[in-house]
């Protein structure tokens, strides 16, 4: 099988996919889930340098770190507490349908 990846420095996502032999959707799903580096060009164009793709290939890639959460939750201030609730000037009158 001859390897044409290290012409360019960047790839597409279609190169990949011919390249492993699975989908598009497929590559677009691993660089969704930051399994696979990719830069992105505009709002619908990924380009995965070729680097990044050896390093997929190879196994070497890490799995993304997962987020980290703080333990303590910083508990944000009330709107209100601890102020009083204005007093009625005098008691609203129920209204009655007849």
């Amino acid at each position: 099988m001859e390897h044409y990846v290290q012409d360019k420095p960047f790839l597409s996502p279609n190169d990949i996919a011919s390249e492993l032999a699975v989908s598009t959707s497929t590559v677009l799903r691993l660089i969704h889930e930051q399994r696979l580096p990719a830069i992105r060009v505009s709002e619908r164009i990924y380009r995965i340098p070729v680097a990044a793709f050896e390093k997929y290939k190879a196994g070497m890639l890490e799995s993304p770190s997962p987020a980290r959460v703080s333990s303590e939750t910083k508990r944000r201030p009330r709107i209100g507490a601890g102020e009083s609730l204005p007093e009625a000037a005098e008691p609203m009158a129920r209204v009655r349908s007849a």
